[in-house]
C-alpha cells in the first residue's frame, strides 16, 4: 500500500469546512504532526476546519504544528486548552492516560454553533478523501463509527447481545447537536466512575455500553487497523471479506495496540508510512525514543515473533513465562547491587 496523492484538486474558500477534532497532549504532538500533515495532504479538495483539544498548553509545540499545516491554505488549526477536575480520576493503563477521554468533552469544550465534527485519533494517517464520511447522515444517531474488526469478548463483559455492534472509538463521526440535547456525557461519565477499572477499553467500552442503538456502523475502510496486515496465526476477522476490501483501499490507517510505528522495538505494518509523513513536517529530524543499544534483544524478540505470526512481545515474554520472569529478577538484583552514585 502505498500513500495516495490528489490530483487536480481545486479549493473554494466559500465551501463548508470538514470540521475534525483531536485530542492529545504535547507528549503526543509529534504523531499528531503526522496525522496533521496525512490529512491536509490527502484532502485538498476541502476546506479543513481542525480543533485540537489538549489537557496541558505548550507554545512552542502548538507553533510547529501550525507549521506543519501553514503550507496548505484550505487548512487551519484551532487549539482548546482543557482542565481536569480534581474528581475526575478515571481508569487508566499501560500506554492509555486520562486524555484518552478529553474526545468526550467535545461537546463541552467547542462553541455550540459547531453541530457536527469528525474524532480522530492521533495515531493514525488519513490516506483518503474524507468528503464521503462527512457527508453520512447522523440525523437519528448520536454517532457513527465502524466496528472492531476482530471477535470482541467485550459484548458480554459489557452486557451487550451476541450480535451487537463493537465499535472502535478511534474514529467518531460525532452529532454534537444530539449529544448536548441526550445529555451523553452525563451518561458516558456516570457510567465510567460506577464500572471503574472494569473498562478494559477505557471510554471505547463505555461508548459501546452507554450509547447502543444510537450508533450508525459505518464502513471498515474508515478505520483500518495496521496489524491487519500481520495477522498472529490463528487470529481471524468478523468479517473477512469485507475487511479485505477495506485494506485495498484504506481511507484511514489506524495505529492501534501498543506496536505504534515511532517505537524502535516495535514491529508494525506500514512503519515507513509514519514516518514518511513525519519527514514532512518540523518533527523531520526525530528518531525513534527507544533506540539504543540496551534495547536491541527486545526488538530481536519481536521481529522474531512478528515474522513467524506469533502473538507474543518481549513485554509479554517477560510478564507471563517462567524463564520471562527468572530474566526480571535479575535484572532487579543486579540494579539492587548496583553503586548508587
Amino acid at each position: 500500500m502505498t500513500a495516495p496523492g490528489l490530483e487536480k484538486q481545486t479549493f473554494s474558500s466559500t465551501q463548508t469546512p470538514i470540521r475534525v477534532l483531536f485530542c492529545c497532549d504535547p507528549g503526543y504532538f509529534q504523531h499528531l504532526a503526522a496525522a496533521l500533515f496525512s490529512l491536509v495532504e490527502n484532502n485538498q479538495a476541502h476546506s479543513l476546519e481542525i480543533h485540537l483539544i489538549t489537557s496541558r498548553r505548550d507554545a512552542e509545540l502548538e507553533q510547529r504544528l501550525s507549521a506543519t499545516i501553514e503550507d496548505f491554505k484550505n487548512a487551519q488549526l484551532k487549539i482548546h486548552g482543557f482542565e481536569w477536575g480534581q474528581d475526575a480520576r478515571w481508569h487508566t493503563s499501560h500506554h492509555i492516560t486520562r486524555d484518552t477521554y478529553l474526545r468526550l468533552f467535545a461537546a463541552e469544550v467547542l462553541p455550540e454553533t459547531l453541530d457536527k465534527i469528525l474524532y480522530l485519533d492521533a495515531d493514525l494517517l488519513v490516506l483518503g478523501d474524507l468528503g464521503p464520511l462527512w457527508e453520512i447522515d447522523l440525523s437519528e444517531y448520536t454517532l457513527a463509527a465502524a466496528r472492531e474488526p476482530f471477535q470482541s469478548t467485550r459484548l458480554e463483559a459489557l452486557g451487550l447481545p451476541s450480535n451487537a455492534p463493537y465499535v472502535n472509538a478511534g474514529v467518531l463521526l460525532l452529532n454534537l447537536a444530539r449529544w448536548r440535547s441526550t445529555e451523553a456525557l452525563k451518561r458516558l461519565s456516570d457510567y465510567i466512575e460506577q464500572e471503574g477499572d472494569r473498562l478494559e477499553f477505557h471510554d471505547q467500552d463505555a461508548i459501546n455500553a452507554v450509547l447502543k442503538g444510537e450508533i450508525k456502523v459505518i464502513d471498515y475502510r474508515w478505520n483500518v487497523p495496521a496489524r491487519l496486515w500481520r495477522l498472529p496465526r490463528g487470529e481471524v476477522t468478523l468479517d473477512p471479506e469485507a475487511v479485505k476490501r477495506a485494506m485495498r483501499s484504506p481511507a484511514i490507517l489506524h495505529y492501534t495496540t501498543m506496536r505504534k510505528p515511532w517505537l524502535f522495538v516495535m514491529p508494525t505494518p506500514h512503519k515507513g508510512l509514519y514516518w514518511r509523513y513525519l519527514h514532512r513536517t518540523p518533527w523531520k529530524g526525530a528518531a525513534p525514543v527507544d533506540r539504543r543499544w540496551s534495547n536491541l534483544c527486545e526488538r530481536v524478540v519481536n521481529y522474531a515473533f512478528y515474522i513467524f505470526r506469533v502473538n507474543y512481545t518481549w513485554d509479554r515474554v517477560l510478564r507471563r513465562t517462567t524463564i520471562g520472569r527468572i530474566l526480571v529478577r535479575t535484572e532487579v538484583l543486579i540494579r539492587g547491587a548496583a553503586p548508587r552514585h
